[in-house]
Order: C-alpha cells, then structure tokens, then sequence
C-alpha cells in the first residue's frame, strides 16, 4: 500500500513545495498533504520540514527520495518488458530446417527481416532431418521447423508451403548419359546408385523404392548418404551415379552434371510447420517475417 503514495511523495520532494505538488499533479493541496501524511503514518517517520515557503525533505525522506525513484524506474523498466514480451520482442525462438532449407534464399531473407525488426529476441537454429524436427516440435523443444512435407502433418501441425523440391540424377560429367537427350530408368540398370540415407529419412526411402518398383526398376544402391554434398563428392570419385534433391540447378559442382529423370518423379513439398494453440508472440512474428519475405521473392521473379 505505501508504493500508492510514492508519486505525490517524489512530486513533493522535487518542487518543495505541498502547492506546487498538488499543481503539478492536477489535485488539491490538500488531498496532497493526505497522501503524505498517510505515508508519514504508515512508516513512522516525518518526511518533511514544514517551511514559512514550502518544505524541506527530512534525512529519511532524501533517503527514500532515492529509493523511491529507484523503484519507479525498476517499475516502469518491468512494465516496458512485460509489454515487449506480449508483442513478440523479448524470447526465445528455435528454429530447424533441412539441408534443402538451407539452399534456398528464403529462410536467410525471413531471418534478416525478422532480426531487423525484433532485435532482442534470441534465435537458435538446429538442422537436422524431417522426422527428427516433428518429434522435436512434439515434445516442445523447437517452436518451428522447415521439413519435407509428409501424410498426417496438414492434420498435425500447423503449416505453411515454401517450396517444392525434385529429385535429379547425378552424373560425373564423362559418363556417356550426360549428354544424353533424355533418360529413363530403364537406362540405368547397370548403374550403382548413391541414394539419400534410409536412416535419415526412412519414409521418403521407401517412397522412393516404391516408385521404382511400380516401374520394374530395382537400383543397385552402393552407397546411402546424409548430404547433397557427399553425394556430388562421391559421383565426381566414380563411385556410381547419385539421386539428389535440388532446387536450382546450376549451382552444382564443376565436375558433376545434374539430368532429370523422365520416370522418375518424386515431388518434395517443402513446408515450416510448429505446432497448433502454440500461443507464442515471437513465433507469430517470425511466422509473419516468413511469409512477407516469401511475399517479396515473389514479387521480384
């Protein structure tokens, strides 16, 4: 009850004066001298001297005069923070993605607009394979993840599209199909395949075998592998050809070439998922942040 009384006891303080005070505060003088001889009360203490011109803080109340404003600017610095808490400016986001998140110029540009406008929030980012980010995002240890969208995650999660990845072949850059005008799969039987880890992703591995069974085609897989990286390394070493997602060809090593595969059509959709009633205003921002530079890419194609 006594923090009630610090503003017409500090009003007091700084103009010395119970009238200048109670002008200052818009009230009457004498509901002023109430408030602080209710204060006075209340610890047991005079605060001021009397004057023939106005009053004079007592030793106690220069004392708590500090105090005093102490306390306000702790209050009022509680009260800036509680409401940058409530709009998404103070917290911790963290943030996973794929390895073909990363080669997309999305989420950088997400990043630097929403680190340009919520400085003081705290970003960790973690990347790691799709199934892992969902069972991260169950158990409330990330708050957004950028996966290969999968059946069940539309009724799961809340979801948002940003993009859509292919598979292509991988050839070293001598090998007779590189420059071949199409290729079937029919073409590669005698090939030994570098193919995405079953480990990493287990129902995209048996999605993928599923096709080439529909089509009579059994690759000879050599090799599983966690990386785009690896898999162009490997293929340049004539260790087998490689079947890799991508989203800009081009951009592949000098030494390897990048070939559709005409039977062959997996489509990856790439979506940010987190997950439903999360109430979080720093998620919601960031959400946003996505979607507006998502927005601004589109424009500028």
């Amino acid at each position: 009850m006594i923090t009630k009384h610090f503003p017409f006891f500090l009003a007091a303080v700084e103009e010395q004066s119970f009238h200048k005070a109670a002008d200052r505060l818009h009230i009457a003088q004498s509901a002023l001298s109430r408030r602080i001889g209710d204060l006075e009360l209340e610890l047991g203490v005079t605060l001021f001297e009397r004057q023939a011109r106005g009053v004079r803080p007592t030793a106690a109340g220069r004392a708590l005069a500090q105090d005093v404003r102490r306390i306000l600017a702790d209050v009022e610095q509680t009260a800036r923070r509680t409401r940058r808490v409530a709009e998404g400016g103070l917290g911790l986001l963290r943030i996973s993605f794929t390895e073909g998140m990363v080669r997309r110029p999305l989420l950088p540009a997400a990043i630097r607009r929403f680190r340009g406008e919520w400085p003081d929030v705290d970003l960790r980012f973690a990347p790691m394979v799709s199934e892992q980010q969902r069972e991260k995002l169950r158990q409330g240890e990330l708050e957004v993840g950028f996966v290969f969208e999968e059946g069940g995650d539309r009724e799961e999660f809340e979801l948002r599209d940003v993009g859509m990845h292919n598979f292509v072949l991988v050839l070293p850059l001598d090998h007779p199909l590189a420059n071949a005008p199409s290729i079937r799969l029919a073409d590669l039987a005698n090939e030994k395949f570098i193919w995405p880890s079953r480990s990493m992703s287990p129902r995209l591995f048996n999605r993928m075998l599923a096709i080439c069974q529909e089509r009579d085609f059994t690759p000879d897989i050599v090799v599983e592998v966690a990386s785009v990286d690896v898999a162009y390394s490997l293929v340049a070493a004539g260790m087998g050809v490689g079947v890799v997602i991508t989203t800009h060809p081009g951009r592949e090593p000098s030494d390897v070439a990048l070939r559709k595969i005409e039977d062959f059509d997996v489509p990856m959709p790439l979506s940010m998922i987190w997950r439903r009633y999360n109430p979080s205003p720093v998620l919601a921002n960031f959400v946003r942040s996505v979607e507006e530079a998502q927005a601004e890419q589109v424009e500028t194609v």
